[in-house]
């Protein structure tokens, strides 16, 4: 036999391939395919020695058409490996077809909503045999057959994720009302109870940074850098003069109290001062008072005198109009009055007219604002509400005692002096207030307040609630936050509503705010962003890198809440602190609205990968992060907000939407003390101890930053241990 006959003899011989075909040698009876049907083992699905699967071995695979010409199989096979386990490529002798089977019904359908929306070219459909459709299996629409859920047990043997012991029903944190009565200053309760910046106040939630403005308790005002503040002063010094609210006079720098001959009145206003528009001439106190007055300055700025002339009586005459008509300002003085229906109501300007112009002083919630009317006696109003308090300066006498439930006192906010009325003085640390001219509300000490003077305790405040129309009262994402702290700043909106939109009960409208400028309808863009959207691309995809991971505090004699002891053979509990749990709550109410809102669809996640989670104890949705995938249809899932591991089935799990951008407020802590793996005794007495939901005080509470991993110290809990020989 020559050389090359035997070169050849030995290439073709195969001594792996009789056993590779047995069926009785070549099947799984340990490891991922254990649990496999005896028609999905690929010895099984072998015809005649063939490597052609049966018709009849209901084997899932996916069919890819319109293949990109220099697609091959081997390119085919590597980009479905990255999502499933792949057993075969297949071609197709009639058409262009290609068909990848896959080991489980859990690869498959992984990789299915990988490449379903893919950038390779190809289209991408579940098959089935027809002769096993039914009409309930076929989506004409999209032309895809439905994935039908394995049935098959769950593969405890090749997982290495510990899963918790038991499943624990959610713990319950109340949140702490800040005004326990049904009404105050005229509105429910409600229109000032849990309003979107609780966290803000515990000092535990950043504010939003911004160049110009500071944003804080859902307010705005103007933050100016040193630059700015040296330059307004030098302005200041630069000027002949100035008005003195205290005197109402105007003070000559130069020649004491004499008027220099360019001294005029504002056209606002009516105060003294000393500059001019620079087109005309015309005298403003401040850049405001220009720019409020400019709806009526600008048919005479810049005009010859004589056309001036004839617009200024036009104004003059408007004016005579307008004081016969009350202000918003004086007409809430009669808010409270006997006898008022609803249609007398809306007819009362204590809220701005439908159609006039407002700025938004305040947000409470996603569908509560604060409004103030923009109208000039309504300004005129304001500024010498503020103004005036200004004045008083120094000449503010603190308080002594505790305030009460009702009570106007003054109160700093940033730079400036307000009027705030007291909601809440149960503690002395804690006064709860809301700024009556903006809207706000703050937690301020019983040091930080002073005595309003009568002049300004009994005038109304500026700010009104008002009610958005059709908003619903949603968790307040970053993105909403944006959206609706971009017309904080003194933008211009319209308000519209009907009488019907009187609230009689609440004594609140619901209103519709357009912008001025853009015409934008501020209701339909929140509502906008409220409703989150079932992805549909594998851009879509978030993992756990995509939310921000909240530190707890770190110290001594801090107190936690325990989210979760299911893994107290660990020697770990799950916590987090009180305001971070109330803020659980809030946002898990918008994870149900999800799962009711979209298609009930199984989905078979990635590791790492966030997912919606059912969680079987209450049947309620959750957050969750896939940890391991064995290929069973059941990956192991971590439920990030409450800290228990428990194997989910892909029916139960739905796919993340990006607009949830929650931070993760829940982390892992180690009790000091413990061994590593704790005995059936210790973890019964651990539970005793430490009871599911309940509040520890940690001595002290030491950050493994890298992992985002805590160790307490419960000195306590780890003498009794000790006492009971259990240690």
């Amino acid at each position: 036999m020559s050389d090359d006959n035997l070169n050849e003899g030995f290439h073709k011989w195969n001594p792996m391939e009789k056993d590779y075909k047995s069926v009785e040698f070549n099947q799984y009876c340990t490891g991922p395919g254990a649990n496999l049907d005896s028609s999905l083992q690929l010895a099984n699905n072998y015809n005649n020695g063939k490597a052609t699967p049966t018709r009849d071995a209901p084997t899932p695979y996916l069919v890819f058409k319109n293949m990109p010409p220099k697609m091959s199989k081997t390119a085919l096979r590597n980009i479905c490996s990255k999502h499933g386990s792949v057993k075969s490529v297949r071609d197709s002798q009639k058409c262009d077809y290609f068909f990848v089977d896959f080991a489980t019904v859990a690869d498959m359908e992984a990789t299915f909503r990988a490449l379903e929306n893919n950038n390779y070219g190809f289209q991408v459909f579940v098959g089935r045999h027809k002769k096993n459709l039914t009409p309930m299996d076929y989506n004409k629409e999209n032309n895809i057959i439905a994935v039908q859920p394995r049935t098959t047990g769950i593969d405890y043997q090749n997982r290495t994720i510990r899963v918790s012991s038991k499943q624990l029903p959610r713990p319950i944190v109340e949140q702490n009302r800040q005004i326990e009565e049904d009404k105050c200053n005229g509105y429910p309760a409600e229109i000032f109870n849990n309003d979107a910046h609780y966290l803000e106040r515990e000092d535990v939630n950043d504010p939003i940074k911004h160049s110009k403005f500071k944003y804080q308790t859902g307010r705005s005002y103007i933050q100016m850098s040193d630059n700015i503040r040296e330059f307004v002063a030098k302005k200041c010094e630069e000027s002949t003069g100035r008005f003195s609210p205290s005197t109402e006079k105007y003070v000559n720098k130069l020649n004491g109290f004499e008027k220099p001959s360019q001294i005029g009145k504002c056209n606002t206003c009516e105060r003294e001062c000393d500059t001019i528009c620079s087109r005309c001439s015309t005298h403003y106190c401040s850049v405001e008072c220009q720019r409020n007055d400019w709806q009526e300055h600008r048919y005479v700025c810049g005009k010859p005198k004589n056309l001036q002339k004839i617009s200024l009586e036009h104004k003059k005459s408007q004016a005579t109009i307008t004081q016969s008509k009350p202000s918003a300002v004086e007409c809430s003085k009669t808010l409270n009055s006997p006898n008022k229906n609803t249609t007398e109501s809306y007819c009362n300007p204590q809220i701005p007219r439908s159609g006039n112009i407002v700025t938004i002083t305040s947000i409470s919630k996603t569908n509560i604002v604060f409004i103030r009317a923009k109208t000039y006696e309504d300004n005129m109003s304001y500024f010498k509400t503020i103004d005036g308090i200004q004045a008083l300066g120094k000449k503010l006498k603190p308080l002594k005692d505790k305030p009460k439930c009702g009570n106007v006192v003054i109160a700093k906010f940033g730079d400036q002096y307000n009027r705030a009325l007291v909601l809440n003085s149960d503690n002395s640390e804690k006064i709860f207030v809301n700024y009556m001219d903006y809207g706000n509300l703050d937690n301020l000490r019983l040091e930080d307040l002073y005595e309003a003077p009568i002049e300004f305790s009994e005038k109304p405040r500026h700010a009104l609630p008002v009610i958005l129309k059709d908003v619903p009262d949603c968790y307040m994402t970053e993105q909403i936050r944006n959206f609706m702290y971009s017309y904080l700043n003194g933008i211009n909106v319209c308000i519209k509503y009907k009488p019907e939109d009187y609230q009689q009960e609440k004594g609140v409208y619901q209103v519709e705010l357009i912008d001025e400028t853009t015409q934008q309808n501020l209701n339909k863009m929140i509502v906008k962003l409220s409703k989150p959207t079932e992805p549909q691309s594998t851009n879509e995809i978030c993992y756990i890198e995509y939310l921000q991971q909240k530190h707890l505090p770190s110290g001594e004699n801090i107190e936690l809440i325990v989210m979760d002891n299911s893994s107290m053979s660990t020697g770990c509990i799950s916590c987090t602190t009180k305001p971070y749990a109330v803020e659980i709550q809030k946002f898990q109410k918008e994870l149900q609205k999800y799962v009711e809102m979209i298609p009930k669809e199984g989905y078979a996640p990635r590791q790492d990968e966030l997912c919606i989670v059912k969680y079987n104890e209450d049947g309620l949705w959750y957050r969750g992060r896939c940890l391991e995938v064995v290929g069973d249809g059941y990956p192991t899932i971590l439920f990030i907000d409450y800290g228990n591991v428990s194997i989910v089935h892909i029916d139960d799990i739905r796919r993340y939407p990006t607009q949830f951008t929650y931070p993760i407020y829940t982390a892992d802590c180690e009790i000091e003390g413990l061994p590593e793996s704790c005995n059936e005794e210790i973890v019964a007495k651990l539970e005793e101890l430490i009871p599911h939901g309940s509040i520890v005080k940690c001595n002290r509470v030491k950050a493994f930053s890298d992992d985002h991993f805590y160790s307490i110290s419960l000195p306590d809990v780890i003498q009794r241990l000790s006492k009971c020989g259990l240690l």
